[in-house]
Protein backbone atom coordinates (compact mmCIF):
# COMPACT_ATOMS: atom_id res chain seq x y z
CA UNK A 1 0.00 0.00 0.00
CA UNK A 2 3.09 2.16 0.48
CA UNK A 3 3.25 5.31 -1.94
CA UNK A 4 6.39 5.49 -3.87
CA UNK A 5 5.94 7.94 -6.67
CA UNK A 6 3.30 10.62 -4.35
CA UNK A 7 0.51 12.31 -6.87
CA UNK A 8 1.26 15.79 -8.12
CA UNK A 9 -1.08 17.66 -5.21
CA UNK A 10 -1.09 17.27 -1.29
CA UNK A 11 -4.77 16.48 -1.60
CA UNK A 12 -4.43 14.44 -3.83
CA UNK A 13 -1.69 12.36 -1.70
CA UNK A 14 -4.05 12.44 1.01
CA UNK A 15 -7.14 10.69 -0.32
CA UNK A 16 -5.14 8.01 -2.41
CA UNK A 17 -5.01 5.69 0.21
CA UNK A 18 -8.61 5.46 0.28
CA UNK A 19 -9.60 6.52 -3.27
CA UNK A 20 -7.55 3.68 -4.48
CA UNK A 21 -9.50 1.16 -2.83
CA UNK A 22 -12.82 2.26 -3.64
CA UNK A 23 -12.83 -0.37 -7.32
CA UNK A 24 -12.57 -3.23 -4.41
CA UNK A 25 -15.60 -2.37 -2.53
CA UNK A 26 -18.16 -4.73 -2.99
CA UNK A 27 -20.79 -1.95 -2.23
CA UNK A 28 -19.57 0.70 -4.31
CA UNK A 29 -21.69 1.88 -7.27
CA UNK A 30 -21.90 4.11 -10.17
CA UNK A 31 -23.52 7.44 -9.65
CA UNK A 32 -23.19 10.14 -12.40
CA UNK A 33 -24.66 13.04 -9.94
CA UNK A 34 -22.27 11.97 -7.15
CA UNK A 35 -20.11 9.33 -7.15
CA UNK A 36 -18.34 7.75 -3.89
CA UNK A 37 -15.18 9.26 -4.93
CA UNK A 38 -16.85 12.12 -4.37
CA UNK A 39 -18.82 11.51 -1.45
CA UNK A 40 -15.83 10.15 0.18
CA UNK A 41 -14.07 13.53 -0.70
CA UNK A 42 -16.91 15.42 1.03
CA UNK A 43 -17.36 13.70 3.99
CA UNK A 44 -13.97 13.85 5.22
CA UNK A 45 -13.52 17.63 3.78
CA UNK A 46 -16.66 17.71 6.50
CA UNK A 47 -14.94 16.44 9.02
CA UNK A 48 -11.76 18.55 8.47
CA UNK A 49 -13.55 22.12 7.55
CA UNK A 50 -12.44 24.09 10.51
CA UNK A 51 -15.62 26.82 9.88
CA UNK A 52 -18.65 26.95 10.71
CA UNK A 53 -19.12 23.77 12.73
CA UNK A 54 -22.76 23.94 13.12
CA UNK A 55 -24.83 23.55 10.40
CA UNK A 56 -24.65 21.32 7.17
CA UNK A 57 -25.53 24.25 5.11
CA UNK A 58 -22.96 26.66 6.35
CA UNK A 59 -20.52 23.36 5.25
CA UNK A 60 -21.94 23.31 1.87
CA UNK A 61 -21.42 26.72 0.98
CA UNK A 62 -17.87 27.07 2.28
CA UNK A 63 -17.08 23.96 0.59
CA UNK A 64 -18.89 24.85 -2.45
CA UNK A 65 -16.55 28.27 -2.59
CA UNK A 66 -13.33 25.74 -2.91
CA UNK A 67 -14.88 23.03 -4.63
CA UNK A 68 -17.93 24.09 -6.83
CA UNK A 69 -17.14 21.45 -8.92
CA UNK A 70 -17.41 18.89 -6.38
CA UNK A 71 -20.45 20.20 -4.09
CA UNK A 72 -23.50 18.42 -3.99
CA UNK A 73 -27.16 20.55 -4.07
CA UNK A 74 -28.40 20.75 -0.48
CA UNK A 75 -30.99 18.24 -0.65
CA UNK A 76 -28.93 15.91 -2.27
CA UNK A 77 -25.91 16.05 0.34
CA UNK A 78 -28.71 15.44 2.96
CA UNK A 79 -30.62 12.37 1.24
CA UNK A 80 -27.11 10.56 0.66
CA UNK A 81 -26.38 11.21 4.79
CA UNK A 82 -29.72 9.06 4.48
CA UNK A 83 -28.66 6.27 2.20
CA UNK A 84 -28.64 2.89 3.47
CA UNK A 85 -25.94 1.68 0.31
CA UNK A 86 -23.58 4.86 0.95
CA UNK A 87 -23.16 4.09 4.75
CA UNK A 88 -22.19 0.43 4.04
CA UNK A 89 -19.83 1.41 1.07
CA UNK A 90 -18.38 3.90 3.74
CA UNK A 91 -18.15 1.16 6.25
CA UNK A 92 -16.73 -1.45 3.97
CA UNK A 93 -13.88 0.95 2.64
CA UNK A 94 -12.97 2.12 5.97
CA UNK A 95 -12.77 -1.71 6.94
CA UNK A 96 -10.30 -2.21 3.60
CA UNK A 97 -8.32 0.67 4.72
CA UNK A 98 -7.74 -0.55 7.98
CA UNK A 99 -7.04 -3.94 6.77
CA UNK A 100 -4.28 -2.20 4.28
CA UNK A 101 -2.94 0.17 6.39
CA UNK A 102 -2.17 -2.38 9.11
CA UNK A 103 0.48 -4.26 6.77
CA UNK A 104 2.55 -0.71 6.56
CA UNK A 105 2.03 1.09 10.05
CA UNK A 106 4.71 -0.11 12.93
CA UNK A 107 3.12 -2.58 15.14
CA UNK A 108 3.77 -1.11 18.83
CA UNK A 109 3.54 -4.68 20.07
CA UNK A 110 5.17 -6.65 17.48
CA UNK A 111 7.71 -6.32 20.25
CA UNK A 112 6.30 -8.43 22.85
CA UNK A 113 5.58 -12.15 21.59
CA UNK A 114 3.73 -13.46 24.10
CA UNK A 115 0.60 -11.12 22.29
CA UNK A 116 1.33 -12.88 18.68
CA UNK A 117 -2.05 -14.89 18.69
CA UNK A 118 -4.09 -11.61 19.89
CA UNK A 119 -5.59 -8.66 18.00
CA UNK A 120 -5.76 -6.27 20.09
CA UNK A 121 -8.13 -3.35 20.66
CA UNK A 122 -9.59 -1.11 22.64
CA UNK A 123 -13.40 0.38 22.90
CA UNK A 124 -15.26 2.28 24.29
CA UNK A 125 -18.79 4.75 24.19
CA UNK A 126 -18.41 7.75 22.82
CA UNK A 127 -21.28 10.42 23.27
CA UNK A 128 -22.10 14.17 21.35
CA UNK A 129 -24.68 16.18 20.90
CA UNK A 130 -27.80 15.63 19.30
CA UNK A 131 -28.50 17.13 15.69
CA UNK A 132 -30.50 20.40 15.39
CA UNK A 133 -34.00 18.32 14.35
CA UNK A 134 -33.45 15.67 16.41
CA UNK A 135 -37.32 15.45 17.63
CA UNK A 136 -37.51 15.53 21.77
CA UNK A 137 -39.80 13.50 23.86
CA UNK A 138 -42.41 13.33 26.10
CA UNK A 139 -40.77 15.55 28.45
CA UNK A 140 -39.40 17.61 25.87
CA UNK A 141 -35.37 16.59 26.07
CA UNK A 142 -33.21 15.66 23.45
CA UNK A 143 -30.86 12.76 23.99
CA UNK A 144 -26.92 12.90 23.53
CA UNK A 145 -25.96 10.98 20.34
CA UNK A 146 -23.82 7.73 21.40
CA UNK A 147 -21.37 5.34 19.26
CA UNK A 148 -18.85 2.72 20.25
CA UNK A 149 -15.58 2.69 18.36
CA UNK A 150 -12.71 0.38 18.95
CA UNK A 151 -8.64 1.39 18.35
CA UNK A 152 -6.76 -0.83 17.30
CA UNK A 153 -3.62 -0.83 20.04
CA UNK A 154 -0.91 -2.17 17.34
CA UNK A 155 -1.16 0.09 15.15
CA UNK A 156 -3.82 2.93 16.43
CA UNK A 157 -6.21 3.12 13.58
CA UNK A 158 -9.89 3.49 14.42
CA UNK A 159 -13.23 1.84 13.31
CA UNK A 160 -16.63 2.95 14.30
CA UNK A 161 -18.56 -0.59 15.57
CA UNK A 162 -22.16 0.73 15.96
CA UNK A 163 -24.44 3.13 17.28
CA UNK A 164 -26.07 3.13 20.11
CA UNK A 165 -29.95 2.53 20.05
CA UNK A 166 -31.87 5.63 19.79
CA UNK A 167 -35.27 4.18 18.41
CA UNK A 168 -36.37 1.43 20.91
CA UNK A 169 -34.68 3.17 24.60
CA UNK A 170 -33.07 6.63 24.36
CA UNK A 171 -29.67 5.68 26.01
CA UNK A 172 -28.77 2.41 25.45
CA UNK A 173 -26.20 0.60 27.80
CA UNK A 174 -22.69 -0.10 26.10
CA UNK A 175 -22.71 -3.66 27.37
CA UNK A 176 -26.92 -4.30 25.16
CA UNK A 177 -24.94 -2.78 21.95
CA UNK A 178 -22.01 -5.15 22.13
CA UNK A 179 -24.14 -8.39 23.21
CA UNK A 180 -26.17 -7.63 20.08
CA UNK A 181 -23.11 -6.57 17.57
CA UNK A 182 -22.60 -9.05 15.40
CA UNK A 183 -19.19 -11.49 16.19
CA UNK A 184 -17.71 -10.82 12.71
CA UNK A 185 -18.00 -6.49 13.50
CA UNK A 186 -16.34 -7.18 17.08
CA UNK A 187 -13.50 -9.26 15.60
CA UNK A 188 -12.96 -6.72 13.30
CA UNK A 189 -11.67 -8.30 10.41
CA UNK A 190 -9.51 -10.98 12.43
CA UNK A 191 -8.86 -14.11 10.69
CA UNK A 192 -10.03 -17.39 11.93
CA UNK A 193 -8.12 -19.13 14.59
CA UNK A 194 -6.74 -15.88 15.78
CA UNK A 195 -7.64 -14.51 19.27
CA UNK A 196 -9.23 -11.18 20.27
CA UNK A 197 -8.57 -9.20 22.90
CA UNK A 198 -10.82 -6.58 23.59
CA UNK A 199 -9.99 -3.34 26.52
CA UNK A 200 -12.67 -2.13 27.53
CA UNK A 201 -13.66 -0.06 30.79
CA UNK A 202 -16.27 -1.30 33.42
CA UNK A 203 -19.28 -0.64 31.27
CA UNK A 204 -17.93 -4.21 29.43
CA UNK A 205 -18.44 -6.28 32.58
CA UNK A 206 -21.19 -9.26 31.70
CA UNK A 207 -19.45 -12.76 33.43
CA UNK A 208 -21.91 -14.39 31.92
CA UNK A 209 -21.31 -13.13 28.47
CA UNK A 210 -17.74 -13.22 28.85
CA UNK A 211 -17.59 -17.06 28.49
CA UNK A 212 -19.69 -16.92 25.37
CA UNK A 213 -17.50 -14.65 23.60
CA UNK A 214 -14.27 -16.59 24.30
CA UNK A 215 -15.61 -20.44 23.95
CA UNK A 216 -17.27 -19.81 20.89
CA UNK A 217 -15.55 -16.97 19.04
CA UNK A 218 -12.30 -16.59 20.36
CA UNK A 219 -12.82 -12.78 21.92
CA UNK A 220 -11.29 -12.13 25.20
CA UNK A 221 -11.94 -9.52 27.63
CA UNK A 222 -9.56 -6.99 30.07
CA UNK A 223 -10.78 -4.39 32.25
CA UNK A 224 -11.00 -2.90 35.61
CA UNK A 225 -12.75 -4.43 38.41
CA UNK A 226 -15.68 -3.19 39.72
CA UNK A 227 -15.18 -2.32 44.05
CA UNK A 228 -18.11 -4.04 45.63
CA UNK A 229 -16.91 -7.32 43.42
CA UNK A 230 -17.33 -10.09 45.25
CA UNK A 231 -14.78 -12.86 43.83
CA UNK A 232 -13.60 -15.90 45.36
CA UNK A 233 -10.30 -16.76 45.29
CA UNK A 234 -9.34 -19.97 43.17
CA UNK A 235 -5.82 -19.73 43.05
CA UNK A 236 -2.42 -17.79 43.01
CA UNK A 237 -0.37 -17.17 40.20
CA UNK A 238 3.03 -17.25 40.00
CA UNK A 239 4.94 -14.09 38.07
CA UNK A 240 8.61 -12.78 37.84
CA UNK A 241 8.54 -10.04 39.90
CA UNK A 242 12.06 -9.21 39.23
CA UNK A 243 11.27 -8.85 35.47
CA UNK A 244 11.22 -5.30 34.71
CA UNK A 245 7.77 -5.94 32.53
CA UNK A 246 6.36 -6.57 35.81
CA UNK A 247 7.38 -3.62 37.74
CA UNK A 248 4.09 -2.59 39.59
CA UNK A 249 2.35 -5.97 39.72
CA UNK A 250 1.14 -7.08 43.56
CA UNK A 251 -0.72 -10.01 43.02
CA UNK A 252 -1.81 -12.42 40.18
CA UNK A 253 -4.89 -14.75 41.02
CA UNK A 254 -7.53 -17.27 39.76
CA UNK A 255 -10.80 -16.02 40.58
CA UNK A 256 -14.52 -17.02 40.05
CA UNK A 257 -18.09 -15.17 40.27
CA UNK A 258 -21.15 -16.68 41.53
CA UNK A 259 -22.76 -15.60 37.87
CA UNK A 260 -20.29 -17.50 35.89
CA UNK A 261 -18.99 -21.18 35.97
CA UNK A 262 -15.43 -20.44 34.61
CA UNK A 263 -12.91 -19.11 36.43
CA UNK A 264 -11.11 -15.48 35.95
CA UNK A 265 -8.01 -13.38 36.21
CA UNK A 266 -7.49 -10.91 38.38
CA UNK A 267 -4.04 -8.73 38.52
CA UNK A 268 -3.59 -6.24 41.22
CA UNK A 269 -1.39 -3.48 40.49
CA UNK A 270 -0.13 -0.28 41.77
CA UNK A 271 0.88 2.39 39.77
CA UNK A 272 4.12 4.17 40.96
CA UNK A 273 3.66 7.48 40.10
CA UNK A 274 0.04 8.17 41.40
CA UNK A 275 0.55 5.35 44.28
CA UNK A 276 -3.20 4.62 42.75
CA UNK A 277 -3.83 0.61 43.13
CA UNK A 278 -5.70 -0.74 40.22
CA UNK A 279 -7.65 -4.38 40.19
CA UNK A 280 -7.89 -5.54 36.46
CA UNK A 281 -9.91 -8.86 35.37
CA UNK A 282 -9.22 -10.76 32.54
CA UNK A 283 -10.48 -14.11 30.58
CA UNK A 284 -6.99 -14.48 29.19
CA UNK A 285 -5.38 -17.10 31.55
CA UNK A 286 -2.23 -17.79 29.06
CA UNK A 287 -0.01 -17.15 32.33
CA UNK A 288 2.87 -16.71 29.43
CA UNK A 289 1.32 -13.59 28.96
CA UNK A 290 2.72 -11.52 31.71
CA UNK A 291 -0.08 -9.69 34.47
CA UNK A 292 2.70 -6.74 34.29
CA UNK A 293 1.67 -6.28 30.26
CA UNK A 294 -1.86 -6.79 30.66
CA UNK A 295 -1.67 -4.42 33.10
CA UNK A 296 -0.34 -1.95 30.73
CA UNK A 297 -2.78 -2.58 27.74
CA UNK A 298 -5.43 -1.35 30.27
CA UNK A 299 -3.42 1.34 31.24
CA UNK A 300 -2.76 2.39 27.01
CA UNK A 301 -6.46 1.65 26.33
CA UNK A 302 -6.33 5.56 27.71
CA UNK A 303 -5.31 6.23 23.60
CA UNK A 304 -8.55 5.95 22.67
CA UNK A 305 -10.07 8.73 24.99
CA UNK A 306 -7.22 11.13 23.51
CA UNK A 307 -8.98 9.83 19.98
CA UNK A 308 -12.48 11.01 21.39
CA UNK A 309 -10.85 14.24 22.02
CA UNK A 310 -9.01 14.41 18.68
CA UNK A 311 -12.88 13.96 17.61
CA UNK A 312 -14.48 17.16 19.31
CA UNK A 313 -11.31 19.33 20.13
CA UNK A 314 -9.22 19.37 16.37
CA UNK A 315 -11.50 17.91 14.29
CA UNK A 316 -14.80 19.87 15.82
CA UNK A 317 -17.29 17.29 15.51
CA UNK A 318 -19.36 18.17 18.86
CA UNK A 319 -22.74 17.39 17.02
CA UNK A 320 -24.47 15.08 15.06
CA UNK A 321 -25.09 16.14 11.38
CA UNK A 322 -28.61 14.72 10.97
CA UNK A 323 -31.26 13.04 12.80
CA UNK A 324 -31.49 9.64 11.00
CA UNK A 325 -29.75 7.00 12.54
CA UNK A 326 -27.91 6.03 9.15
CA UNK A 327 -27.06 9.77 9.44
CA UNK A 328 -25.40 9.62 12.33
CA UNK A 329 -23.82 6.33 11.54
CA UNK A 330 -22.32 7.84 8.50
CA UNK A 331 -20.97 10.71 10.32
CA UNK A 332 -19.11 8.48 12.56
CA UNK A 333 -17.52 6.24 9.53
CA UNK A 334 -16.81 9.68 8.12
CA UNK A 335 -15.16 10.70 11.41
CA UNK A 336 -12.91 7.15 11.54
CA UNK A 337 -11.82 7.47 8.08
CA UNK A 338 -10.69 11.12 8.16
CA UNK A 339 -8.45 10.02 11.71
CA UNK A 340 -7.12 7.44 9.68
CA UNK A 341 -6.39 9.29 6.40
CA UNK A 342 -4.43 11.50 9.14
CA UNK A 343 -2.78 8.55 10.71
CA UNK A 344 -0.82 7.89 7.11
CA UNK A 345 -0.16 11.26 5.83
CA UNK A 346 1.93 11.44 9.13
CA UNK A 347 3.38 7.39 8.89
CA UNK A 348 4.35 8.44 4.92
CA UNK A 349 5.70 11.80 5.90
CA UNK A 350 8.07 10.58 8.36
CA UNK A 351 9.16 7.84 6.23
CA UNK A 352 9.14 9.20 2.66
CA UNK A 353 9.74 13.32 3.45
CA UNK A 354 11.54 12.58 7.07
CA UNK A 355 9.26 14.90 8.12
CA UNK A 356 7.58 14.48 12.17
CA UNK A 357 7.14 17.13 14.83
CA UNK A 358 10.42 17.02 16.24
CA UNK A 359 9.86 19.69 18.75
CA UNK A 360 6.40 17.78 19.64
CA UNK A 361 8.66 14.71 20.15
CA UNK A 362 11.26 16.09 21.88
CA UNK A 363 8.71 17.05 24.58
CA UNK A 364 7.21 13.76 24.68
CA UNK A 365 10.90 12.46 25.87
CA UNK A 366 11.18 14.97 28.18
CA UNK A 367 7.93 14.13 29.78
CA UNK A 368 9.13 10.10 29.87
CA UNK A 369 12.37 11.55 31.87
CA UNK A 370 10.53 13.44 34.13
CA UNK A 371 8.32 10.05 35.15
CA UNK A 372 11.28 8.49 35.32
CA UNK A 373 13.10 10.54 37.79
CA UNK A 374 9.95 10.76 40.09
CA UNK A 375 9.66 7.01 40.32
CA UNK A 376 13.07 6.60 41.52
CA UNK A 377 12.47 9.83 44.07
CA UNK A 378 9.32 6.99 45.45
CA UNK A 379 11.99 4.35 45.33
CA UNK A 380 10.11 2.54 42.11
CA UNK A 381 10.76 2.45 38.43
CA UNK A 382 8.26 2.60 36.08
CA UNK A 383 7.25 -0.54 34.18
CA UNK A 384 9.22 -1.55 31.07
CA UNK A 385 6.29 -1.19 28.91
CA UNK A 386 6.08 2.60 29.31
CA UNK A 387 9.02 2.76 27.69
CA UNK A 388 8.36 0.15 25.09
CA UNK A 389 5.39 1.64 24.30
CA UNK A 390 5.62 5.45 23.29
CA UNK A 391 3.57 6.01 19.88
CA UNK A 392 1.69 9.68 19.82
CA UNK A 393 -1.57 8.77 20.58
CA UNK A 394 -2.58 12.11 18.74
CA UNK A 395 -1.96 13.63 15.50
CA UNK A 396 -0.75 17.28 16.49
CA UNK A 397 -2.92 20.32 15.57
CA UNK A 398 -0.76 21.34 13.31
CA UNK A 399 -0.53 18.15 10.91
CA UNK A 400 -4.70 18.40 10.97
CA UNK A 401 -4.79 21.97 10.23
CA UNK A 402 -1.88 21.64 7.24
CA UNK A 403 -4.20 18.78 5.99
CA UNK A 404 -7.82 21.25 6.09
CA UNK A 405 -5.54 23.59 4.18
CA UNK A 406 -4.36 21.63 1.30
CA UNK A 407 -7.01 19.63 0.38
CA UNK A 408 -8.70 22.73 -0.61
CA UNK A 409 -5.87 24.95 -1.68
CA UNK A 410 -4.16 21.76 -3.58
CA UNK A 411 -0.40 22.29 -3.47
CA UNK A 412 2.13 20.67 -5.41
CA UNK A 413 3.09 18.00 -3.16
CA UNK A 414 7.60 19.24 -2.89
CA UNK A 415 5.62 22.60 -1.64
CA UNK A 416 2.92 21.72 1.03
CA UNK A 417 5.60 19.31 2.43
CA UNK A 418 8.16 22.25 2.79
CA UNK A 419 5.18 24.75 4.17
CA UNK A 420 4.63 22.13 7.14
CA UNK A 421 8.29 21.13 7.57
CA UNK A 422 8.33 25.32 8.48
CA UNK A 423 5.36 25.29 10.54
CA UNK A 424 6.75 22.19 12.70
CA UNK A 425 10.14 23.98 13.25
CA UNK A 426 7.76 27.25 14.78
CA UNK A 427 7.65 25.83 18.16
Amino acid sequence: MAIIDPPDTSSAFFFAPALNLISNCEHARFCPELSDANWLTIGVNRCLTQQPRSSGRGFLQTFGLHKPDLCPKRSHFFESLKSARRLDFCAELNTRLCAEASKILPDDLAQFSALDKFAVFAADGHFHAHATHDPADKDGKKWATGHIYMRNLRCGLISHLTALDQVTRKKESEIRALKRTEIKALRQGTPKGRKVLLVYDRAIIDFRQWPSWKNSSGIYVLTRCKENFALLVCGQLKFDATDPINAGVLKDELVGAGSSSEAMRRITFREVLSGVTYEFITTVLDTSIAPGLLAMLYLKRWGIEKSFDEFKNKLGEKKAWASTSTAKSMQAAFISLTMNLLLLMEHQLATQENITNKPELERKAQRLEVDKSRAEEKDGVLPEAVFLLQRMTQRGVKLIRWVAVQVLLQEPWKLACASLKTLYEHQ
